[in-house]
C-alpha cells in the first residue's frame, strides 16, 4: 500500500494538531489542580504598609514576588528583622547559619550595597528570598574617588517559590528532643 505525498502530510498535520491540543488539555488540568491545591502554597507574608504592592505570580511554578521602596537610610535591617521573627514563629529556618550582612558590589562604575536573606519553610518545599538593595554613587574629582553619595532609600524585592531540589535541603526537621540527651527511664 502506497500513500501519496498529500496523505502523508495531511496526516503528519494530523498527528501534530492532535499533540498540540492533547498538550493545551493537559496544561489546562495542570493549572486546575494547582488551582484546586493553593492551600497548600504557604502565606507570603507582605512588610507592614505594602499589603496593596502589586505582586508578579506564576502558579505553574509556584512563584510570587513584590517589591516596593523602603524610606530608611543604609545599612537598615528592620525588613530583616520583620521576616526573620514572622518566618520562624511559623516554624521556617534560614537556610543558612549565621547572621546575614550587607556587602559590596559594583557594575559598570555604580556601587551597590546588598543584602540577601532566604528562609526554608518546615516542609522544605518553600522558600521565601529577601534582597535589599541601596545603590552608591562614587563621586571623583579629576579621576580620584573622593567621596561617595547613596541614593536614598532601599530597593526590596521578597519572592516566594518552589524548592528547586527539596532533597538537597535535607530531611525535614522533626520536633524531637535536641541531641546530647539521653533520656534516663524513672523507676
Amino acid at each position: 500500500m502506497r500513500f501519496s505525498r498529500k496523505e502523508l502530510v495531511l496526516t503528519v498535520a494530523a498527528m501534530v494538531a492532535a499533540w498540540v491540543v492533547m498538550l493545551l488539555l493537559l496544561a489546562a488540568w495542570q493549572r486546575r489542580s494547582v488551582s484546586a491545591r493553593s492551600g497548600s502554597e504557604p502565606e507570603l507574608i507582605h512588610y507592614p504598609g505594602t499589603e496593596d504592592a502589586a505582586e508578579q505570580t506564576s502558579v505553574n511554578i509556584g512563584l510570587r514576588r513584590y517589591w516596593f521602596s523602603l524610606d530608611e537610610a543604609y545599612p537598615s535591617k528592620s525588613v530583616y528583622r520583620f521576616y526573620d521573627r514572622e518566618y520562624r514563629q511559623r516554624g521556617w529556618r534560614r537556610s543558612h547559619a549565621g547572621e546575614p550582612e550587607w556587602y559590596r558590589r559594583s557594575e559598570s562604575g555604580v556601587f551597590y550595597d546588598l543584602f540577601h536573606a532566604v528562609w526554608v519553610g518546615p516542609d522544605r518545599l518553600f522558600q521565601v528570598e529577601l534582597q535589599m538593595k541601596s545603590e552608591v554613587k562614587p563621586v571623583r574629582e579629576g579621576g580620584e574617588l573622593v567621596t561617595e553619595e547613596r541614593v536614598p532609600g532601599i530597593k526590596v524585592y521578597v519572592t516566594q517559590r518552589r524548592v528547586i531540589f527539596p532533597g538537597a535541603m535535607g530531611p525535614p526537621e522533626r520536633r524531637t528532643r535536641p541531641r546530647g540527651e539521653i533520656e534516663i527511664p524513672s523507676e
